[in-house]
């Protein structure tokens, strides 16, 4: 699927996540007070949370801090070098369920907040995305189609 706004793409294995993550932290960085959310979309399995683990590391994440999967918790959140950062994983989000959305965030400032299973939630307006990266398992599941987009 052609996206507009692409602002770049790649076909990697889940090896080359780290690269790419670091390239993805310095666009995310450029507006240095802005906040961003960035939604990550795509297949189960495409890589998405070893993904935002090394996105979290290269957004100044120590680490020394692990950074493990929020499915169960829905959001963990993290000191970085740039800011407060927060994870959270909606998959087992009721969907359209906003109210448990709110209350995770409510009240705190984030630098950044990086979403898995973003749809689940579409309709708050505390995770209106400004970035997305989308993960498509290539025939051979040994490749991905990353895009990354507004």
């Amino acid at each position: 699927m052609i996206r507009q706004n692409v602002i770049t793409s790649w076909t990697a294995g889940l090896d080359d996540l780290a690269k790419i993550s670091r390239e993805v932290a310095e666009h995310l960085l450029k507006a240095k007070a802005e906040p961003f959310v960035l939604w990550l979309s795509g297949d189960l399995g495409a890589g998405k949370t070893t993904f935002a683990k090394d996105l979290l590391y290269a957004l100044g994440v120590p680490r020394n801090v692990p950074v493990l999967s929020p499915t169960y918790t829905y959001m963990t959140e993290y000191e970085s070098t740039n800011g407060l950062l927060a994870h959270m994983d909606l998959y087992r989000l009721v969907d359209g369920d906003t109210d448990s959305v709110e209350m995770l965030l409510s009240g705190r400032v984030f630098r950044g907040l990086i979403i898995e299973w973003p749809e689940r939630a579409r309709h708050s307006s505390l995770i209106e995305k400004t970035f997305v990266l989308h993960f498509a398992i290539l025939g051979d599941d040994e490749r991905r189609q990353i895009e990354f987009y507004k």
